[in-house]
């Protein structure tokens, strides 16, 4: 597989670089681009109309990309991308917009369509929308298809509004689906955590999908104030940095960033809170996050072998690089390492989806990797 890094800080100068990529027989196939809020989203993609290869773009809380050429960066503000040349028939696209607020049928669609694209599909999806209802959506995907993967668009935590976009079109409240055939691809994915529940375990008495009313039936909210100082205006990067650890019926443990807190002291929760789930707050390991990351990733590439990837995927939650700060270029080179210096390419994301590990396949403050090899 050949590929081409490209990062800038204009949209004219990202151009040129597409082009100069392309001059010399290199015809990419696909390109992931992830891009900064603060440039014209708009503009970026009627410049990209001209180029045949597949586009997967996202907005992002901080971009990701390395090579054995450029080394490893983790970047805010720009335009990353990688142009790869994989097998074009290997992969199949929609952009979708949300259009009834009806997530759960959403997925469905998007999962019937996976399945009709190859005989052995895996997906590739990202989502656009601060009030996009996660859980519902790949609950949806689930109940045709279960190989997923990928993350939710963010906007430098500014939270005010998330992009996805491809060829000639842009959405800000809808689906990127990537449907990849694993009889030409394979795949290996990996799921890291690092945060850590502490306290005593609480019961959640009252709640509809992402809001909890009440926990050991108190407003939730107490449920934060006895370890947290926090208010409305905290929220969400507060809730983020310090999610709640859901522990369901059947033993799993999923962690939920709590991105808002109502006026009647409910929480309002970035993925699903079952009534009757135990619960605590959750708090970063420090710097064995990094630790639990490459762990996963040795753990399920001997378990898959594969040894050589052409291309490797990263969705870490923005609560990864909040809590390392300036470490967090070292999170990045560990994993670098771990895939044996494959090409990678990601983002920082407001959520990420696995379906490796849970059967809930939506998560927050996780570091979901991707590697990839052409057959």
């Amino acid at each position: 597989m050949r590929h081409s890094v490209i990062s800038t800080d204009s949209i004219e100068s990202f151009i040129k670089e597409i082009d100069a990529s392309i001059k010399n027989s290199f015809k990419p196939t696909l390109a992931f681009i992830y891009i900064s809020i603060e440039y014209d989203i708009e503009q970026l993609v009627d410049e990209l109309s001209k180029y045949k290869f597949i586009i997967v773009g996202s907005s992002t809380a901080g971009e990701i990309y390395g090579d054995s050429k450029v080394g490893v960066e983790t970047k805010e503000q720009t335009l990353s991308c990688m142009l790869i040349d994989m097998d074009a028939s290997a992969f199949s696209i929609k952009l979708k917009r949300n259009r009834d607020n009806k997530f759960f049928n959403l997925g469905k669609k998007i999962g019937k369509w996976v399945n009709k694209s190859f005989n052995n599909a895996s997906l590739l999806t990202i989502t656009a929308g601060l009030d996009f209802d996660n859980e519902s959506y790949v609950n949806g995907i689930q109940e045709k298809h279960k190989d997923i993967f990928g993350g939710l668009a963010a906007d430098d935590r500014e939270f005010k509004g998330t992009y996805v976009f491809s060829q000639n079109k842009i959405v800000k409240d809808g689906v990127l689906a990537l449907a990849i055939d694993k009889d030409k691809i394979d795949i290996c994915l990996s799921q890291g955590f690092g945060w850590s529940g502490i306290g005593v375990q609480r019961v959640v008495t009252k709640s509809v999908k992402n809001t909890v009313y009440t926990i050991d039936d108190k407003p939730a909210i107490e449920f934060y104030t006895e370890y947290l100082n926090i208010t409305s205006d905290d929220m969400p990067c507060m809730g983020i940095d310090f999610p709640m650890e859901v522990i369901s019926h059947n033993g799993e443990i999923v962690t939920r960033a709590v991105i808002d807190i109502n006026k009647d002291g409910s929480l309002v929760c970035a993925g699903h809170v079952k009534e009757g789930s135990r619960v605590k707050i959750s708090i970063p390991i420090g710097l064995k996050v990094i630790d639990n990351v490459v762990e996963s990733i040795k753990r399920t590439s001997h378990n898959k072998h594969i040894n050589n990837p052409d291309l490797t995927l990263l969705f870490p939650c923005t609560a990864h690089k909040e809590l390392l700060g300036t470490l967090g270029i070292n999170e990045i080179e560990a994993v670098f390492n771990a895939i044996k210096r494959t090409p990678l390419i990601g983002f920082y994301t407001y959520g990420e989806f696995s379906s490796f590990y849970t059967s809930s396949a939506f998560h927050n403050e996780t570091f979901v990797t991707i590697q990839m090899r052409e057959k």
